[in-house]
């Protein structure tokens, strides 16, 4: 009796026990619940859609798109949020957050009135976005985002701009934001949420614009992944290879698909080089580096996309396992800088050439082929381009400007009795910087290629009968901060391997360092003329370098939009590509030899122009 009342007392402080412990863990539960609650975003606003003029569009709030001071006071306060002066822990001014993005500020972007200022937002917004001090704020945004421009992004009813903003917009997201701001240095990292949407639109969008910003979101994440430090993870090997074989696939691809303009075609080849280019920044890729090697000795392609080869080639990693002749691929480089320029400085002439015969045929004083280098059809006293009567008089179409040098007439053209200034003579004297950027650039993108950045001047002659010593000339190996990691050396002379391919690949820099460091010397100032007369000249030695070529069937100068077109001229007796028949001889401008002495020429780094 006494054992069965004990039992009875303990089943009852068990169930007493117990039923303290579930009302505990009830109590728990309910304030977990509030919290997470609170903190979980609050229903996204519900935005209609509607059809104008053939084209789908959300409808703003109108609260922001009528009250103009309402919507400032909510841009104000979304960037003080994300800037760290603001809140959004309550729930309601979450709520505000959210719907201020998107049921106002991104449906305005799918109207026809927020199209006059879609560019503008969505700078704002990725600013925004790159200076936000609040990380939850911001990645909050940057979650909302993904989805919400990948539904515009994907439907084809919407308007091809709108559509074109929300892929930029995507492929423009970061997971963490660059900053240079104080002892914690980060770099950029393109949102992995974005990767596959971008990937997806560049393989399967109907419209070329889409595929076209898809493809800047894909270089992107290629260059930006060489640079991911834990606890960061690196691109997945088959996101990566998925990306590399589409970039590959365009870049080789010479003709553009049906609907697609040459000129766009040719600029997404360029970029999708770009892009492979940057998934071996770093690390070598032998078949990246066997293609861009293909497109750089393929004559028949385009010299603009050639010359972005080259630029590439003095940037990526060419160590193994990548199998590149350092000597045979720089003779391809200069090869390359003696057709672009050749093909330029032919452009120019046969342009100037043409220029002054229509001239001449306006001012009826054309009388057939004639000497155009000296006047108008040959026409007496012509200068620059303008016909003047015997004894000085104007045929009152066109009146000569002052002659420097002359009598009441200023100032002398670098301070030498009769020297003239080309820029006063010459109508069309603005071209020849245009020209000098041309063929700059051009020299700019091989020296890349072959030095990667670096510069050596070549030997300086020894004793006095002016030869050149046989000795190469080795770069300075650049310091590295301590801290920093090494750089390593990248072009074509970093990886030859013996002094006697090192000279080889010197030899070709030296001839185009040449020609460029003369068109830096000449200066903004120069006489169209001479301009063309010292650029041919210094031709001859790089041609002799790279030895003569027969033109490849097919290739043809001015093939594409971009590059310079060399019309009917035929190939010069040097073997030179496409070099048209000069023109006649033009007498030198008196005094020019005598005039200020110029600054030395920047042959290397980024092309400076005299102004």
């Amino acid at each position: 009796m006494e054992i069965a009342v004990r039992n009875k007392q303990h089943r009852g402080d068990r169930s007493g026990l117990g039923w303290a412990t579930k009302i505990a863990i009830a109590v728990a539960l309910c304030v977990s619940v509030r919290m997470i609650v609170a903190q979980a975003p609050p229903p996204d606003p519900i935005v209609k859609e509607e059809v104008a003029d053939g084209y789908k569009f959300q409808v703003p709030n109108e609260k922001y798109r009528k009250n103009k001071t309402e919507e400032q006071r909510m841009r104000t306060g979304t960037r003080a949020v994300l800037s760290g002066t603001g809140s959004i822990t309550d729930p309601a001014a979450r709520q505000l957050f959210r719907g201020f993005f998107l049921s106002y500020l991104y449906p305005m972007m799918t109207t026809e009135e927020g199209l006059r200022t879609i560019g503008k937002e969505r700078q704002d917004l990725l600013r925004d976005l790159a200076n936000a001090k609040n990380q939850e704020a911001r990645k909050e945004v940057v979650d909302f985002t993904i989805p919400a421009m990948t539904k515009i992004v994907q439907d084809k009813e919407y308007r091809p701009q709108a559509r074109y903003n929300a892929m930029l917009i995507l492929s423009s997201l970061n997971d963490v934001e660059a900053n240079n701001v104080g002892s914690s240095h980060t770099l950029p990292e393109p949102a992995k949420g974005a990767q596959r949407i971008i990937l997806e639109q560049f393989q399967k969008a109907d419209r070329d614009e889409i595929k076209l910003a898809a493809l800047l979101g894909l270089v992107r994440h290629l260059e930006w992944d060489n640079y991911k430090q834990p606890p960061s993870t690196p691109m997945p090997a088959g996101g990566k290879a998925a990306i590399i074989k589409e970039l590959t696939a365009l870049a080789d691809a010479k003709e553009p698909p049906p609907g697609r303009d040459a000129a766009v075609h040719l600029w997404m080849r360029r970029r999708a080089v770009e892009g492979l280019a940057a998934a071996c920044l770093t690390k070598a890729d032998a078949d990246i580096t066997a293609l861009l090697e293909k497109v750089l000795r393929d004559e028949t392609d385009s010299t603009t996309l050639r010359l972005t080869v080259a630029t590439m080639l003095g940037r990526i990693s060419l160590q193994p396992p990548a199998k590149t002749d350092p000597v045979a691929t720089a003779k391809d480089l200069g090869y390359l800088a003696l057709k672009a320029c050749d093909a330029e400085l032919t452009r120019a002439e046969a342009y100037r050439k043409a220029e002054l015969e229509h001239q001449a045929r306006l001012m009826g004083s054309y009388q057939g082929e004639g000497d155009y280098a000296g006047g108008l059809g040959g026409a007496p006293g012509g200068i620059g381009g303008i016909s003047r009567m015997p004894g000085g008089e104007s045929t009152g179409v066109m009146r000569a400007r002052p002659q420097a040098g002359m009598p009441g007439m200023g100032e002398n053209f670098g301070g030498e009795m009769g020297a003239l200034d080309p820029s006063q003579q010459d109508p069309k004297h603005f071209e020849v910087d245009y020209l000098r950027r041309r063929l700059r650039q051009s020299l700019y993108s091989v020296q890349l290629g072959l030095l990667g950045g670096d510069d050596h001047p070549p030997p300086k002659p020894s004793g006095s009968g002016g030869g050149s010593t046989s000795t190469t000339t080795t770069p300075a190996t650049p310091t590295t901060p301590a801290g920093q990691d090494k750089k390593e050396p990248r072009g074509l002379f970093a990886i030859a391997k013996t002094a006697q391919e090192k000279k080889q690949v010197d030899d070709v820099y030296f001839a185009v360092r040449r020609l460029a460091e003369t068109i830096e010397v000449d200066g903004a100032d120069i006489d169209f003329y001479q301009l063309i007369k010292d650029a041919r000249r210094d031709l001859k030695p790089l041609e002799l370098v790279v030895g003569r070529r027969v033109p490849a069937p097919g290739a043809a100068a001015g093939a594409d939009p971009d590059e310079p077109t060399t019309g009917k001229a035929k190939a010069g007796p040097k073997g030179l590509p496409g070099k048209g028949p000069a023109l006649p001889g033009r007498p030198g401008i008196p005094g020019k030899s005598a005039s200020a002495p110029r600054s030395q020429p920047n042959v290397f780094g980024q092309p400076r122009f005299v102004k």
